[in-house]
């Protein structure tokens, strides 16, 4: 068994479905589509891979994000993946698709009331490794943490050593939770 390291996305449960448009926003298209239900009812179709369970709380999809080829270790990812013959040359805007990611919802985070929690896990050691030292990678991530309303973001390793990426802080998951709204 190789490393899963992922990226944790915390946020008000109300907001996952505006969370998944905007990731969606960022996925390759024709790997698949799926339809979800998220907190409140509403149906998203998503270009991604899966079958949601009857489980409104929890749920697994696969998917493959696009970020932009601008450090040395998403460059070095791209050119490995384009000699194996499974990637293209970045798009029209730069970018590189990566995948597949594995995307875990847990309506309840397990920190606090009212909160959700996304998982972006990397497939592969590699991807593991390559979302740990790529700081485009970790711009996406914390980009959409911001734009959708998150209340946090962390670089998961699996129990060893986890950053919380945003907001910046030099405190631990439980001590932010605590400071989160309550959500009635």
């Amino acid at each position: 068994m190789g490393i899963d390291y992922g990226y944790d996305l915390y946020l008000p449960t109300h907001a996952v479905g505006h969370a998944l448009k905007v990731v969606a926003s960022i996925a390759r298209e024709g790997i698949g589509s799926v339809t979800v239900v998220v907190p409140g009812g509403e149906q998203i179709t998503l270009p991604f891979r899966g079958e949601p369970s009857d489980d409104g709380d929890h749920w697994s999809l696969d998917t493959c994000l696009y970020f932009p080829v601008g450090d040395e270790a998403i460059r070095a990812w791209a050119e490995a993946e384009r000699c194996e013959g499974r990637q293209e040359h970045p798009d029209a805007l730069g970018r590189i698709w990566v995948g597949s990611i594995y995307l875990y919802f847990w309506r309840d985070c397990g920190l606090r009331p009212g909160y959700s929690r996304l998982d972006f896990t990397a497939a592969t050691t590699g991807m593991s490794l390559l979302f740990e030292q790529s700081a485009c990678i970790k711009g996406v991530f914390t980009g959409l943490a911001e734009s959708v309303g998150a209340v946090c973001l962390v670089f998961d390793r699996e129990g060893d050593g986890d950053e919380v990426c945003w907001p910046a802080s030099e405190v631990d998951l439980a001590t932010l939770a605590a400071r989160w709204p309550e959500i009635e």
